[in-house]
């Protein structure tokens, strides 16, 4: 049977519309996917995940300064 779906597969041409609603259903699904694999990850922090801060910022934020400098122009580190 799967040897007669591939011999009406190479015969038959689809048009834009069956393309269209082909595409469509297989990024739902994608979609579908993706939902699924992130509800079932383990939660993870920003930390964890390799996201940092950079240096200067971190101790901007824990000495809880201002800026030191002008404000505005291609320096300015806080606006």
């Amino acid at each position: 049977m799967y040897i007669s779906y591939e011999l009406y597969r190479t015969t038959h041409v689809k048009t834009a519309r069956e393309q269209r609603e082909e595409d469509i259903r297989a990024g739902e699904l994608a979609a579908e996917f993706g939902r699924l694999r992130r509800s079932l990850a383990p939660r993870r922090s920003l930390r964890q995940r390799g996201f940092r801060q950079a240096p200067e910022i971190e101790m901007l934020t824990e000495a809880g300064t201002g800026c030191s400098g002008p404000s505005t122009g291609p320096h300015a580190i806080c606006g």
